[in-house]
């Protein structure tokens, strides 16, 4: 063991200042520590500092100066004051009110949950009450014959009528639907609508106009 390892803080501190030369005022200025807890820990008045977080930080400061190791005064500290060794070391610094709000990850992610199920919600009501894909393949707006079958694709899992009869699609949304037509003109009133949404009108024209070769 050798000499360094026998002395206690306050010898280690005041070896130091005489190895460099250096008073407790000239220690003050190049660390930024008041003198008078400098002063403190060389004559041993423990019960005069401040709580244990703010000495660490001056040892720190200090050992950094006079080439020291601060682990080490801070261990001859503890060593030394057996009230900060029994329960000052797990003090804390009070919190510093200019300094920014720590975030809270309980909150910010609770925070983000709410804010994801808006969106999802937000986005399943224009799913609902977004009109549903229908497309009329090839829809004349003039034939010659009465009977006529309308063909398109649409969204599957919508609902369909054509002037109040149902539609039925096959697995892809392709459907076809024969109508009666009346002389002249045709309205075809389209109906879509998803489940749980609103529905949706699409009217197209068709005139019909019999042949003159068809007539008796």
């Amino acid at each position: 063991m050798n000499e360094n390892e026998q002395k206690n803080l306050s010898s280690l501190i005041a070896e130091a200042l005489r190895i460099k030369g250096m008073s407790p005022e000239k220690l003050a200025q190049l660390t930024g520590i008041s003198e008078r807890p400098i002063l403190m820990l060389i004559e041993e008045k423990f019960d005069k500092l401040p709580p244990a977080p703010y000495v660490r930080g001056y040892l720190i400061k200090i050992a950094d100066v006079l080439g020291l190791d601060g682990k080490k005064l801070w261990a001859e500290y503890l060593k030394d004051n057996e009230a900060i060794r029994r329960s000052g070391k797990e003090d804390v610094l009070p919190p510093n009110r200019f300094a920014p709000p720590r975030w809270n990850k309980k909150f910010f992610w609770l925070g983000l949950v709410a804010l994801l199920l808006v969106f999802y919600g937000a986005f399943r009501i224009i799913s609902f009450n977004s009109q549903p894909f229908l497309s009329i393949t090839d829809l004349p707006t003039s034939v010659n014959i009465p009977s006529f079958t309308i063909s398109g694709k649409m969204d599957p899992q919508a609902q369909l009528t054509l002037n109040n009869e149902q539609v039925y699609p096959d697995k892809d949304g392709n459907f076809q639907k024969e109508i009666t037509l009346e002389t002249g003109g045709n309205a075809l009133i389209f109906i879509i609508k998803k489940p749980l949404g609103e529905p949706h009108t699409v009217t197209k024209q068709i005139f019909y106009q019999i042949s003159a070769t068809s007539t008796p």
